[in-house]
């Protein structure tokens, strides 16, 4: 399988790494950062370029785009029209809006799309859809994110947004939230309306770049689902009480199950957890499936799928789902006043 990948920033190099561990050809980096472009090439012995329309130009199996949240929409819309399946870095876009409308030309360019939840691809998570299943009628839920973020980051947040109002940053709740969202809507199935949110802010950061998210959500199964994400300097808490805070908890007339979530960039030090709680045969179960890397994973599936295979990688649809409900929770934060 060939890939090319455009963007060349910290994120294009843990694409790159698998492209290379997995033994795929990796053919072309574009970025319109010739400094970066070069250094990342060189790092995996592909070419490179600044030009996004050469590599667009040249044939690939697989072009993936890994450039800032705020460039999705442009590269993945000239991808998707030149012919090309994409897999695209998350979130897909910054709003429902151009979600919409490059799921419309995905459907009419019929190329395959991918989106980068990779944490859904992980065997752990696969066992813990099982355990779903288990848990009867579902009546609520629990999303929980947490990272650890110094207090000297806010600092810096705040010059670039003063230096630059109109600059296009994110906060916890697209960056970090939108993984989980998707693992909710995959385990849990869509939401029917988000009955609150509250949204928190550093100052100077406001409305750019949110600390703190809080919504509650009512499903289309009936459950309610509480969402929580922030960033805050505790880097002592979690399972493993290195700061990472994540877990998702679906609780129902007969069980309830927990997957406690990792660190995403230290696939060789830790491993997700499910944890299943069954009522009718008073019995708690766990699994982990042991260390898997989640983007050599995600590549693995996407061969798969190019040859016809029914896997578990989000689908440009799935993601717009994401990316709506995103835009609800912060429009509901406007009216609650934020």
């Amino acid at each position: 399988m060939k890939v090319n990948i455009i963007g060349a920033g910290n994120i294009a190099d843990y694409h790159a790494r698998s492209i290379k561990a997995l033994g795929y050809e990796l053919g072309i980096i574009a970025d319109f950062n010739e400094k970066a472009a070069r250094q990342l090439a060189d790092n995996y012995g592909c070419r490179w370029t600044t030009n996004t329309d050469e590599l667009l130009a040249e044939k690939a199996d697989l072009v993936t785009v890994a450039v800032p949240n705020a460039f999705h929409f442009d590269v993945a819309m000239a991808a998707v029209k030149a012919g090309h399946a994409v897999l695209c870095e998350k979130p897909m876009t910054r709003s429902a809006q151009q979600s919409r409308q490059l799921v419309e030309l995905v459907e009419q360019n019929g190329q395959p799309f991918f989106v980068g939840y990779m944490k859904r691809v992980h065997p752990t998570v696969q066992k813990f859809r099982d355990y779903v299943a288990r848990i009867g009628t579902m009546r609520s839920g629990l999303v929980r994110v947490y990272h650890p973020m110094p207090s000297s980051s806010w600092s810096i947040i705040r010059n670039q947004l003063a230096q630059s109002p109109n600059a296009a940053l994110d906060g916890v709740f697209v960056n970090s939230g939108s993984h989980m969202l998707d693992l909710l809507l995959y385990l849990a199935g869509p939401v029917k309306k988000v009955l609150a949110a509250r949204m928190q802010y550093q100052e100077g950061c406001y409305p750019k770049v949110d600390q703190m998210t809080h919504a509650l959500l009512e499903m289309e199964n009936g459950a309610t689902v509480t969402v929580e994400c922030g960033w805050l300097p505790l880097f002592g808490v979690g399972k493993r009480e290195n700061g990472w805070d994540e877990l998702i908890e679906l609780r129902g007339e007969t069980g309830l199950s927990t997957l406690h979530t990792t660190l995403w960039e230290r696939p060789q030090y830790e491993s997700p957890v499910a944890e299943l709680w069954d009522e009718s045969i008073k019995t708690k179960e766990s699994f982990n499936a042991g260390m898997v890397d989640n983007f050599q994973e995600e590549y693995r599936l996407i061969e798969k799928a190019l040859s016809g295979e029914a896997v578990a990688l989000a689908t440009a649809q799935e993601a717009f789902a994401v990316d709506q409900l995103i835009d609800d929770i912060f429009a509901a934060a406007r009216q609650t006043g934020e």
